[in-house]
């Protein structure tokens, strides 16, 4: 019996660590592995349920596939208005944020959460859509 609970506990170990060395998969994404872990792109975005404003994260090979998984995860969990905010493959934070007193939703990006919080207010203001104080950070996302 303790034989075959050693061999249990070996093959069991050898799965484990042969799905760990496949890397990483996504829903929606590509068949096969990605090959290249360091190099996935990854996107937040943002859809309204009831009034109610939600975020997501997603990956993709790109950053266009990344862009277009956050809007089918927000789309899929029946989520309207889906917008991807914010997507980077460059290993930095990313935000969405939103204003309830403006109804504005923007993205951005840098080394912190806060770094990435003001890009977002600068894009707006810079779009002509600016936040106001009360904007808060409804996702995020750091490597």
């Amino acid at each position: 019996m303790a034989k075959t609970r050693l061999i249990s506990a070996i093959v069991a170990t050898g799965v484990v660590a042969a799905g760990l060395s496949t890397g990483i998969a996504w829903a929606g994404g590509p068949g096969g592995v990605v090959e290249d872990t360091s190099d996935i792109s990854e996107a937040v975005g943002t859809g309204a349920f009831q009034g109610v404003l939600e975020g997501f994260h997603a990956f993709g090979a790109t950053n266009e596939e990344a862009s277009a998984n956050v809007i089918a995860a927000c789309q899929a969990a029946g989520g309207i208005d889906c917008t991807s905010d914010e997507v980077t493959n460059d290993k930095l934070c990313i935000v969405s944020v939103a204003d309830d007193a403006t109804d504005v939703v923007a993205g951005g990006a840098g080394a912190t959460v806060e770094a990435a919080r003001q890009d977002a207010i600068a894009r707006a203001a810079a779009n002509g859509t600016p936040l106001t104080g009360t904007a808060g950070i409804v996702i995020s996302a750091c490597p």
